[in-house]
């Protein structure tokens, strides 16, 4: 079992951090970032952004990467409306926030990608025993024209009907999962099972798998009932394996013969659909599953182990996320930092504390270094992060409104942009820029000017 224990790599946030932030999302709040396909450009997900002081709205910025300029901002909460409607929702979540923005996929480069919103599970908010399936599996927006869309993927309707003997179900897709370089996703579809196995008292599905082209939005292959339910997926950057950790087994599928390479079966197990879905990591080649502790060549049956210490900073605390470089030379890991959560008079939560910390582990030596993320705007905030396609430069992107470029062998800072929702003041370049409505803002720069 110690293959499915590390190779299911925790996702982005779980769903008690995502309520918080919806309620106290802020206009220069970041919650996703990625590279383009060819590493020119960066795209961050964040806020529609709704405040008189903006410059552009827009929860989707493209950045120049050499620069760290803005190139072009789009993407407000009236799109993700449009794009999932009230009826529609994550699994374990009840409604779309701006912080949906969290799973951006950039497909292309600009001007002619898009920026593909793939929620990594989508149901119907509806009562138990409707069992309807979402027609789509996602949105996107193209960055030349600013069209926004659906995602559409055509099931075979059934007759309503509950998953077993329970009423807590539904059909749903998930996990959804895209390529490292954006072109590919892994998208599973879970339909009620067809002969159901008796006295389980828990939801009973067949899980079918797809690989679109995230290009052109079709489906390229389809490879059904593969499992009884998957927690978590991966697929390489040419679309031609995927990987699976399923109820019954741990497998990887040659897309190209519909070969199954089975790595561990499971006996006799029972499946609960999981609050989060994970990710599955392979190699730039796609020769190799990688985890945080062990490399699974898949042609062979090898498996590498890591040799870290005790006191590495792998083996220590909950790990939020991890990127792993194309070329394996280094993963950077996202630690969450404890943070108080107290409730302002208008009922809000808000957090105090220090920012996560951004940690670049070496995977041939062991080094780890900590990436200068903390500041006062940062503090209580979360970060997620990137590693471009060559594997030379890590982003950084937090609430708070920061965004960072690290050289990836040195961690020193290549730039940063803060702020990134408001207008600049041309008046005085001393001018502190606030927000009325919020004087904990007020505070932290007039600490942070002294």
């Amino acid at each position: 079992m110690k293959k499915l224990k590390t190779l299911l790599l925790a996702s982005l946030a779980v769903t008690s951090q995502v309520a918080v932030t919806c309620l106290q999302a802020a206009d220069d709040d970041v919650y996703a970032v990625q590279f383009s396909e060819d590493g020119k450009y960066l795209v961050t997900g964040g806020s529609g952004g709704n405040s008189p002081q903006l410059d552009y709205s827009g929860g989707v910025k493209v950045w120049d990467v050499e620069q760290g300029k803005l190139v072009k901002a789009l993407g407000e909460q009236t799109d993700l409306d449009s794009m999932f409607g009230a009826e529609y929702g994550s699994v374990g979540k009840r409604r779309w926030g701006i912080d949906s923005f969290k799973d951006i996929v950039l497909t292309g480069s600009y001007p002619d990608g898009k920026v593909v919103v793939l929620p990594n599970s989508l149901g119907r908010l509806d009562a138990a025993h409707n069992v309807q399936l979402p027609t789509f599996i996602g949105g996107y927006l193209d960055l030349d024209s600013s069209q926004v869309d659906r995602i559409p993927l055509d099931h075979k309707r059934a007759a309503a009907r509950t998953c077993g003997d329970t009423e807590a179900a539904y059909e749903y897709i998930g996990p959804v999962v895209a390529s490292e370089n954006g072109r590919y996703a892994a998208v599973v579809v879970n339909t009620c099972k067809s002969e159901f196995e008796p006295k389980i008292p828990v939801a009973q599905y067949d899980s079918t798998l797809h690989v679109m082209d995230l290009r052109s939005l079709k489906i390229t292959q389809t490879f059904a009932k593969v499992d009884s339910g998957i927690y978590a997926a991966g697929v390489t950057n040419d679309g031609a394996r995927v990987a699976f950790v399923g109820r019954d087994r741990f497998a990887v599928v040659d897309t190209a013969t519909g070969e199954q390479r089975q790595i561990e079966k499971y006996e006799n197990a029972v499946f609960q659909i999981p609050r989060q879905f994970s990710s599955l990591f392979f190699n730039d080649k796609g020769t190799k599953l990688v985890s945080l502790h062990y490399i699974y060549d898949i042609e062979t049956g090898k498996e590498t182990e890591f040799s870290w210490g005790d006191d590495s900073v792998i083996n220590k605390g909950r790990t939020a996320s991890v990127k792993v470089a194309p070329d394996l030379s280094h993963f950077v890991l996202v630690k969450p930092k404890k943070s108080l959560i107290v409730f302002g008079e208008d009922g809000l939560p808000r957090s105090y504390g220090k920012a996560d910390r951004v940690i670049v582990v070496d995977t041939k030596t062991g080094t780890e270094r900590d990436l200068a993320i903390s500041d006062s705007r940062t503090e209580g905030k979360r970060c997620v992060t990137d590693i471009s396609p060559d594997s030379q430069r890590v982003a950084v992107a937090c609430m708070g409104g920061v965004i960072k470029m690290f050289d990836a062998a040195t961690g020193d800072l290549v730039w940063e942009q803060r702020n990134v929702g408001y207008k600049k003041q041309e008046l005085n370049k001393d001018l502190i820029q606030v927000r009325a409505w919020d004087p904990s803002a007020l505070m932290a720069q007039l600490v942070a000017s002294r």
